[in-house]
């Protein structure tokens, strides 16, 4: 599933996320529901550890729209593009900041999506 500039590999763990899982009642617990928000599918996806790319395909880092900390989904979102890191290690240098209107999100949120820096 695509939302906004990410894609979303997983169809089980999609799944997971709008529908809920089986409780031990036999019955469909939890579940966010088809209506949900991008926003919600988004944090609730990368909560399950969900692979999200890019649709350039690269690997986006767990934990980039849900806070595990606080354990709740994050407001304000910094995209880390995950890399296999150079040999003196990873390099992240600020690429773009931008309206996080592209990704599926409220207008007013900044989005600050960083690459890792390979030539450095």
């Amino acid at each position: 599933m695509q939302i906004g500039n990410f894609i979303l590999q997983n169809a089980d763990k999609l799944h997971r996320v709008i529908n809920g899982t089986i409780g031990s009642n036999g019955r469909m617990e939890g579940g966010i529901g088809e209506k949900a928000s991008d926003e919600e599918k988004l944090a609730e996806y990368d909560r399950l550890g969900g692979l999200i790319t890019t649709l350039e395909g690269e690997k986006i880092e767990t934990g980039t729209f849900y806070d595990f900390v606080k354990r709740q989904p994050k407001k304000d979102i910094t995209v880390r593009i995950a890399k296999a890191p150079n040999k003196n290690g990873v390099k992240i240098k600020e690429e773009n900041v931008g309206d996080v209107e592209a990704v599926g999100k409220k207008k007013g949120k900044k989005v600050v999506v960083k690459y890792d820096d390979e030539d450095e």
